[in-house]
């Protein structure tokens, strides 16, 4: 039996960021059986007008629970079903998993029928998640890192194996064991979102920028310099490029500022920004001047009107303040909310007047859930064109000029067969 040579798999997340990640979301789901039970146990022991108004909390902890234990269970299924490559003697094993289907693919493919080999790029998402950093060290959210596609086969039998790599150097490992076997090697500056798409063989032939290359012990010498050379021709000025060639690199660019815009849109933290991070030191220092407003007798403790005014302006100035919208800020809000209110008050006396305010701060903190939902969604359509107009429009489906509109078309000319 052969023995592995070599092993490719998808990397684990750092554990800072998959036990970040854990944590957010356990934290959401412990505030949302908060608001699922807590009323229910309200409501037991304190049977009032306060605690039956507090079960219209309940079906806001249900989604949240619900959304949130789905949302975790993606996550750990992603961190613990990694695409994994063996590589042997004269064959290479691979399984690859499906994060839509949750199905696996599990092929083989011998070494002695591989006919062309093509080195390249992949986009590799989420890249700072899988790396090393310092706490202050900025990474971008995607890199492109290499990848090797092993061709093998011809006609309808024809297919590609690609082999994502998350080490610049790591390629160099399997080309010494390939790539001894004098299998045509190029290099190409396409890039391919799906790997596993059929078409995969043809789409790197058809790279009218595709070199050859030879194997020498690191394929980076050649393919840095052979990037490069493909940058600078793109930056001639002499270069003048066909009225197609203009629309569908014009094309091309509005539909990767439209996917950066949607990628950014997707994360709630990066869109909250600093003014609306602000609200809550605000809203705290307000609530501190309540709580000792009515330590001093100047406030009412038992009247709620004063903490439901601090925190309704706070999620709607919360909201006005944030760079684009995003539901989880729902939760944000509740919770930074229930959190800081929690430093309010040391005061273990409940007759005490501070301890019956900040009691009644965390009190509106906890079901105020449903309310700051209604205030998001209104908030939510009330700058729908401030929020629209930050991001690109939608590039449609490319065209390419039909044959008519090419220059050296006349109207009289007719295709020949």
């Amino acid at each position: 039996m052969s023995l592995v040579i070599h092993e490719q798999s998808k990397p684990k997340m750092q554990p800072f960021y998959w036990v970040l990640t854990f944590e957010m979301h356990v934290l959401g789901i412990l505030l949302g059986l908060a608001f699922t039970i807590g009323p229910l146990i309200l409501l037991y022991f304190w049977a009032n007008v306060w605690t039956w108004m507090s079960l219209a909390a309940i079906p806001a902890g249900i989604f949240m629970v619900i959304r949130l234990s789905k949302s975790l269970k993606g996550h750990i299924w992603n961190n613990t079903h990694l695409d994994e490559y063996l590589l042997y003697e004269d064959y290479i094993e691979y399984e690859r998993w499906n994060p839509e289907t949750k199905d696996s693919l599990r092929g083989s493919l011998r070494i002695g029928d591989v006919k062309e080999i093509y080195y390249g790029r992949y986009i590799f998402q989420f890249s700072y998640a899988y790396k090393n950093s310092k706490m202050t060290e900025s990474l971008p959210m995607a890199e492109l890192m290499p990848i090797m596609y092993l061709v093998a086969g011809e006609g309808q039998a024809e297919r590609a194996v690609a082999v994502p790599f998350t080490d610049l150097m790591e390629a160099n490992r399997w080309l010494e064991v390939i790539g001894r076997r004098g299998i045509p090697l190029y290099l190409t500056s396409v890039i391919i979102q799906d790997l596993g798409d059929e078409s995969v063989a043809s789409l790197l032939r058809e790279d009218e920028d595709l070199e050859r290359a030879e194997f020498d012990g690191n394929i980076e010498r050649q393919f840095r310099p052979y990037l490069d050379r493909l940058v600078q021709e793109n930056e001639e000025e002499d270069r003048e490029l066909t009225e197609e060639e203009l629309d569908q690199l014009e094309y091309e660019m509005k539909l990767l500022e439209y996917e950066e815009a949607l990628q950014k849109r997707r994360s709630a933290f990066r869109g909250t920004g600093l003014l609306a991070w602000l609200v809550f030191p605000v809203q705290f220092a307000v609530g501190f001047w309540l709580t000792r407003q009515a330590e001093l007798g100047n406030a009412d403790p038992e009247q709620p009107l004063y903490p439901i005014l601090l925190v309704a302006l706070s999620a709607i100035l919360f909201f006005f303040l944030v760079k684009w919208m995003r539901w989880l800020q729902i939760i944000m809000f509740s919770l930074v909310t229930f959190i800081s209110f929690m430093f309010l008050d040391f005061s273990e006396i409940e007759t005490d007047p501070s301890y019956q305010m900040s009691s009644m701060l965390l009190a509106l903190a906890m079901l105020s859930l449903p309310v700051v939902a209604l205030f998001y969604l209104g908030i939510r359509y009330v700058r729908k064109g401030r929020d629209a107009k930050n991001l690109p429009p939608m590039p449609g489906p490319y065209r390419p000029l039909p044959e008519t509109d090419k220059p050296g078309f006349e109207s009289g000319d007719r295709l020949s067969n």
